[in-house]
């Protein structure tokens, strides 16, 4: 099966990429787009997300910005890097072995001045280096990443007027060009062809991978309540449960999927497949059902969802899913996977928070001012409410609505950008990690 995969890369990658492997690789096509800057690489992203299978950048800034603005359904993005600590090896040892440069005086992107480069080499650390470098940009702004980028360059160009360094081996290009005129050498550290191979079968088994799962079967489990020892039903049951079907064919179409329903007089199942079941669950979030069934119908129950290999595995899991559910006291859905890891998704509507007063043209407004869904405005709200007031971090909102950190940050992000949101200091947990910005939110309730 041929996979379609493109690079976003700056121009001289793109044309080193270009002549190292060329535009198609064992069938599968490979598509070069340059950017300049990180809103043009976001740009790009969100023109072709659904274009392509999947998404390669050249390094952990770029990745990041991705990360900031992609949305579910989620198009498989990584970074160039599997060459990455190899090639820095072979380099250093080759610096030292041949006694060209004093360990002291070698600069690299990952690796803090105080910190002495014999000892990572001698304890293997620069995979561990790099790993944390990478983290480090999570969750950040477009804005945030290029002033990391900036503060960087400027770190290299002061420790080089200070006389400290010789050489820099580097992934950013914008140290090459911003150090040009200072006495240091500057190593752009290119992956060779055997690692771009490796890369791209790496890819492309993910992509497979990721493609088999979401065509895999999903059941959906509404179990009415009713009393289980003498499986008693109230007298008007079968009329109850034919209109538990209506809905639920409704609710079906609503969202574009044919139904395939069966019930055993007690409960209902719809069959479905993984990336169904992701779609109506905001990729796996939420569960809106049992409360758009209690609206619709006076519905009171369980929804109970399971995903496996085949029909049979998913119904099984579903079936646990609402046995376990049965002894919990918290009012959640819960979602047993194909690897039977147990999931509780927090029960959630639009149509709560519409009923408690807030326009729905003036949450729409706001979406379409940011670029967000009306439902993360209505969840930012709940989280004001939730909080009792209108000071929030990414952390308040991955505690309350669980979002990731990388989602919370960006609907902030977007909030600000959009003028419903400013930053008005910042936060740290603990006493370890980078501060929170804390944001005053500008939304009415």
């Amino acid at each position: 099966m041929q996979e379609n995969i493109a690079f976003l890369l700056h121009e001289h990658f793109c044309q080193y990429c270009k002549k190292t492997i060329g535009d198609t690789w064992e069938g599968h096509s490979l598509t070069y787009f340059s950017y300049q800057t990180l809103k043009q690489l976001q740009q790009l992203f969100l023109e072709n997300k659904f274009r392509y299978d999947a998404f390669f950048v050249s390094g952990p800034l770029p990745l990041a910005a991705l990360w900031e603005v992609d949305t579910p359904p989620y198009a498989i993005k990584d970074r160039i890097v599997s060459y990455l600590a190899n090639t820095y090896r072979i380099l250093l040892s080759l610096m030292l072995k041949h006694e060209s440069y004093a360990p002291s005086r070698i600069g690299i992107d990952f690796l803090e001045e105080d910190m002495p480069l014999t000892q990572v080499l001698e304890e293997d650390l620069l995979p561990e280096l790099i790993d944390e470098h990478d983290r480090h940009f999570l969750g950040m702004t477009t804005e945030e990443l290029d002033q990391q980028e900036a503060l960087l360059v400027e770190d290299y160009r002061r420790r080089c007027r200070a006389g400290k360094l010789d050489v820099i081996i580097t992934n950013y290009n914008s140290v090459v060009q911003g150090l040009a005129g200072e006495p240091v050498e500057c190593y752009y550290s290119y992956p060779s062809r055997n690692s771009l191979i490796q890369m791209l079968e790496q890819c492309v088994k993910k992509i497979q991978t990721d493609k088999l799962r979401r065509n895999q079967s999903a059941v959906i489990r509404v179990s009415p309540k009713y009393d289980l020892l003498n499986r008693k039903f109230t007298p008007n049951h079968g009329l109850e449960l034919l209109s538990l079907k209506s809905s639920l064919v409704d609710y079906c179409r609503q969202h574009q999927i044919e139904p395939v329903l069966k019930d055993d007089l007690a409960d209902v199942e719809l069959y479905l497949t993984v990336e169904q079941l992701g779609n109506l669950t905001g990729q796996f979030t939420r569960c809106d059902l049992s409360l758009l069934l209690g609206e619709q119908v006076g519905f009171q129950g369980y929804i109970s969802l399971g995903s496996g290999t085949d029909l049979s595995a998913a119904r099984s899991h579903a079936m646990q899913a609402q046995d376990y559910r049965a002894h919990l006291e918290q009012d959640v859905c819960i979602y047993i996977d194909e690897m039977e890891t147990i999931h509780s998704l927090p029960i959630s509507s639009i149509d709560m928070n519409q009923k408690n007063g807030i326009s729905a043209e003036y949450v729409a407004a706001v979406a379409n001012q940011c670029h967000l869904s009306a439902e993360t405005v209505y969840r930012v709200i709940s989280a004001m409410k939730t909080e009792g007031t209108d000071l929030l971090t990414s952390e308040a909102l991955i505690r309350t609505e669980h979002f990731s950190l990388r989602v919370a940050n960006r609907v902030l992000s977007a909030l600000v950008s959009g003028g419903y949101a400013e930053i008005v200091g910042q936060h740290r947990i603990g006493n370890k990690g980078r501060p929170q910005n804390v944001h005053r939110i500008l939304l009415k309730y």
